[in-house]
């Protein structure tokens, strides 16, 4: 197992990206004490360069960690569970990486929102020749290196884990969660037509602030903002709740199997990826929104950057809202029209 190629390839970009941020953090640790975006002689354009060399590095981390992440995803979901006595999808799987592969996977999530709400300063301080926000982006570029230090460790020893792991009960522990939730094809007391009313008239929320937020940015407070991201994140767990037991049946055609691994399945078309790759886009803007918001507030001379960024993250956000929406309804009408009737779940 510790010889397979998604393995070795996700070792392989965590530790280019380890060497990027080594060089980076050298950089950084000699530009950020001497930074002077006032003064123009030539230690100070010396430290801009560096500084652009260095912004380069941080995006090509956060286009190998992106890639990182899929791997770990493939591989949990399709490749791994052949290896995995008992193991029937990525629930076995995860359940033999045991709780050092989750924390890895959140770890992951974690640096990757991170970078992106860096690259979202980065790009706005690009709009100024003296840089104003070079000291936030360059502690934010430096926080995230830690972060991917645990992700990897924690990834080292859920690999190890997982070779002397025995056999899993996969599903058989799913399905006791469920019950144990409060009985089949229910969620604490809370029937898939409820998560699915609470996903859509949400998304339907957020599509509405999205659209207020892309046509007039300036109306909204970094409160205001955040409050809105708060909700966004809120409505993403009912969004999951609605996916798993609402969509699930109609995509695998399996009653009360709650598991979000099985809709990642190239069986099932990786609708998964899709489903849960907007719900990822909808917190990383909603973190970017804010993220604009507060720089609007707070840097004068950046709002209207920061306004246009704020703008684009609710046009995005809304967008997101929206296909995510079409994508889980999409095979509960298709259901309904191949087959003329509901499944009854």
């Amino acid at each position: 197992m510790t010889g397979h190629p998604l393995v070795l390839a996700i070792w392989l970009l965590d530790g280019i990206s380890g060497a990027l941020f080594l060089f980076a953090g050298w950089r950084l640790l000699a530009i950020l004490p001497a930074w002077q975006p006032t003064v123009s002689d030539g230690a100070q354009l010396a430290r801009e360069r560096s500084l652009t060399l260095v912004v380069y590095q941080g995006r090509w981390i956060f286009g190998l960690q992106v890639v990182a992440l899929v791997a770990l995803l493939l591989g949990i979901s399709n490749s791994w569970v052949d290896h995995v006595p008992g193991a029937m999808c990525g629930t076995g799987v995860l359940q033999a990486l045991s709780a050092a592969g989750r924390q890895s996977l959140l770890l992951r999530l974690l640096t990757l929102l991170l970078l992106y709400c860096w690259q979202v300063v980065v790009r706005i301080d690009d709009q100024r020749p003296d840089m104003p926000l070079a000291l936030i982006h360059g502690r934010l570029l430096l926080l995230a290196a830690p972060l991917l230090l645990l992700a990897t460790w924690r990834f080292g020893r859920a690999v190890a884990t997982m070779v002397s792991q025995g056999p899993v009960s996969c599903c058989v522990a799913l399905y006791a969660r469920v019950a144990s939730a409060g009985g089949e094809g229910m969620m604490s007391g809370i029937t898939p037509r409820t998560w699915a009313a609470g996903c859509f008239a949400g998304a339907l929320m957020i599509g509405l602030w999205g659209l207020f937020q892309w046509r007039r940015p300036r109306r909204f407070a970094s409160w205001a903002v955040g409050a809105a991201g708060s909700a966004a994140l809120l409505w993403i767990g009912v969004a999951v709740m609605e996916v798993m037991f609402f969509t699930a049946p109609y995509l695998l055609e399996v009653l009360s199997h709650p598991c979000p691994w099985c809709l990642l399945l190239w069986a099932h078309g990786g609708v998964g990826f899709a489903l849960f790759g907007l719900l990822a886009l909808v917190a990383a803007e909603s973190a970017a929104g804010l993220t604009a918001a507060v720089i609007a507030q707070r840097r004068p001379q950046l709002t209207t950057p920061a306004l246009a960024r704020l703008a684009q993250a609710g046009a995005r956000l809304g967008l997101s809202a929206l296909l995510f929406v079409i994508l889980a309804g999409a095979p509960v009408l298709l259901w309904r029209l191949r087959s003329g009737g509901w499944i009854t779940i």
